[in-house]
């Protein structure tokens, strides 16, 4: 078993800028890794800890230790097997000795080598500036404040290691808790408890079937609807719903709701600082 000293080095700026990936509804970014190879990395704060494709870790002759089976948000058996990535570079930040177990990403319906979760995350300050598809990376001691222009400030509460607000309704009803999930190009994913009370079913107008593919499984989704969510004092309208048509994985979980990215992405930016537990929204 490996021990997880994932370490990040900032330049005295303390802080690193990049642009977003085009052509997905992700949060992506360009990197470098051993060797100077070109990766496409994603940031995924519905993810614990971060992951590496079983292909390139392979291909990397990563170090590797345990292998085992995880849980994703539709899945109990992710397999994965232990790695470590030496070193990766976003603009002029350094990420050291990240600790990325292998999982199979190449199934996944986007491209991605390596998905950065909560064991980088919780050491960054991170600012995604949909309007100018633009993503920062800061240091905690610089504070999110100083990356937001009057934001609204909602606070944290944590699922695990998960970002998450404990006041959000979906049509009145209260969702005992909502993850925050930009590794999700979902727009609101339900449970099914959560589906039984707003009445959520096959056969009702404008919701259909759809295929539902992430890189910890896939599965049928019930998709559409035009909601009315509230997050905090945010009302917001016409947020499609998604209900997976399983009872495993994460969302077989009572009382539980997942914001994806398509969500996220209606506000100019947000900032999500998880040492002083904070969502910053700017609105348009």
């Amino acid at each position: 078993m490996f021990e997880d000293r994932t370490r990040l080095e900032f330049s005295s700026r303390g802080y690193v800028a990049v642009p977003l990936c085009e052509g997905n509804d992700l949060v992506c970014c360009a990197a470098a890794g051993p060797g100077g190879r070109p990766l496409r990395v994603m940031f995924d704060t519905g993810t614990d800890p971060s992951a590496v494709d079983a292909g390139l870790a392979q291909r990397l002759a990563l170090a590797t230790g345990g292998s085992g089976l995880g849980v994703g948000a539709v899945s109990d058996a992710v397999p994965f097997t232990e790695a470590v990535l030496p070193w990766l570079r976003i603009g002029d930040l350094i990420i050291r000795d990240l600790f990325a177990p292998a999982v199979a990403l190449g199934s996944a319906p986007f491209e991605v080598d390596v998905v950065l979760g909560y064991n980088v995350l919780r050491q960054v300050v991170l600012h995604i500036d949909y309007r100018r598809r633009m993503l920062t990376l800061a240091h905690p001691d610089i504070g999110a404040a100083q990356m937001s222009q009057s934001p609204l400030a909602l606070p944290l509460v944590f699922f695990e290691h998960f970002p998450a607000l404990s006041d959000v309704t979906i049509d009145g009803v209260p969702v005992a808790l909502a993850t925050l999930d930009t590794g999700s190009n979902a727009a609101l994913t339900i449970g099914a408890d959560l589906g039984e009370l707003l009445g959520v079913q096959a056969g009702r107008a404008s919701f259909q079937f759809a295929r539902g593919i992430g890189f910890g499984g896939g599965n049928t989704v019930l998709r559409g609807g035009g909601w009315p969510v509230r997050l905090g004092p945010l009302e917001l309208t016409d947020i499609e719903l998604d209900l997976p048509q399983t009872q495993h994985g994460d969302l077989g979980r009572a009382g539980r709701a997942n914001i994806g990215n398509r969500l996220l992405a209606r506000f100019a930016a947000i900032t999500l600082d998880y040492e002083r537990q904070l969502l910053l929204i700017e609105q348009d």
